[in-house]
């Protein structure tokens, strides 16, 4: 099924030239990313800070994109979306502990003496790497087998990730902006990934002409993921909100895995650079925020767009909110327990009404 394909199935304000081409780019960049581990070396501090500046990508984009997104699809139930996210937590937490999936290594031919303060078995021990095929003799010829089905599976959800995030911004009239970060947290790690496959593969002796079929098939994961979801959109009637709902919450905790779990313990270990790989790290998250702030001032999340299937919301006037229940007070702390509550709770709802002017429900004090 070819690419041109999600513009069939997109509304025709769908944004689905640009979602093309975020598949197209991304595609590439994971091609670039597999071909360059014979010839490229990206040497170990340019490697940590590139990855501090993922992992800060991914832990932006997870809590101040795809958990809000998530938010509004599930018709603003936050319990469902903790829900699925800690689902895509632990789903992609599995995933790396059956094919130790993620093991950001380059094949540089060896690291300098000074770049980690143990030796490469107990580095990769420590760790939970996949042997460095620079360090070590293959112990398979079909050890790449693993990391290639479980980054294969995790790009084909990265994949209904970046579809559901594009399809959910255009509801919302987001624009040019929509899927943006989305796009770009998946940009950032999806080279290293076809390199771990790619060296594992070097590492064993496969030839040149099979290693790049293996690494075509891998960068082309992630546009079959995002079609295989599109196209189901229409089978799918009126559930279409909260499946884009889920995809956006299991992606969030899919991202929060991989920066929680892989990459910021890497980037920990390493006592040299600290300040450096700090900056890098917060320079990753200023961007996802940065991102957000952009569509913020784009798409206020208000009234979705024509065509779009969801329903506008309309904001209650004061007068309309729900009274609250009388209440018995047992002791004096328990009658200032309740107004601290309830003074928060009033303020909560008032500014999130005044950035989104949507409704909230008033929860029962």
């Amino acid at each position: 099924m070819e690419l041109t394909t999600v513009a069939a199935v997109l509304p025709a304000d769908g944004n689905a030239i640009l979602l093309v081409g975020y598949l197209l780019v991304i595609a590439a960049a994971a091609f670039f990313g597999g071909s360059s581990v014979s010839f490229l070396t990206l040497g170990h501090r340019r490697l940590q800070v590139l990855l501090s500046f993922t992992g800060g990508v991914l832990l932006g984009v997870a809590l101040l994109h795809l958990v809000p997104h998530a938010y509004l699809e599930f018709g603003r139930r936050l319990d469902t979306t903790m829900t699925w996210m800690l689902g895509g937590f632990f789903a992609m937490f599995l995933l790396e502990r059956a094919f130790h999936g993620h093991a950001h290594h380059t094949a540089d031919g060896g690291e300098p003496a000074t770049a980690c303060l143990h030796e490469p078995a107990v580095h990769d021990a420590c760790h939970g790497h996949a042997p460095d095929p620079a360090h070590h003799a293959p112990t398979s010829r079909w050890g790449w087998g693993g990391a290639f089905v479980g980054l294969g599976l995790h790009s084909l959800a990265d994949g209904a990730a970046l579809a559901a995030a594009v399809n959910a911004d255009t509801s919302h009239g987001a624009g040019w902006l929509a899927g943006l970060a989305t796009f770009l947290a998946i940009l950032l790690h999806k080279p290293f990934d076809a390199g771990i496959i790619a060296t594992l593969m070097l590492g064993a002796g496969w030839s040149d002409r099979f290693r790049r079929l293996i690494n075509l098939l891998y960068a082309a994961a992630v546009p079959v993921g995002a079609i295989v979801f599109i196209c189901s959109l229409d089978l799918l009637g009126d559930r279409q909100q909260a499946v884009t709902g889920a995809a956006l919450a299991l992606a969030a905790g899919a991202f929060l895995c991989i920066a929680a779990a892989d990459l910021l313990p890497e980037v920990q270990f390493h006592s040299h650079d600290r300040v450096l790989l700090t900056v890098a790290l917060a320079l990753g998250i200023s961007m996802a925020w940065g991102i957000t702030l952009l569509e913020r001032f784009a798409h206020p999340h208000g009234p979705p767009a024509a065509g779009s299937g969801q329903q506008p919301f309309i904001p209650p006037s004061a007068s309309t909110r729900p009274a609250l229940a009388p209440r018995r007070y047992g002791s004096g702390l328990d009658r200032l327990w309740f107004d601290l509550k309830a003074t928060v709770t009033t303020d909560f709802v008032d500014r999130s009404q005044q950035i989104s002017n949507q409704p909230l429900l008033l929860p029962d004090a």
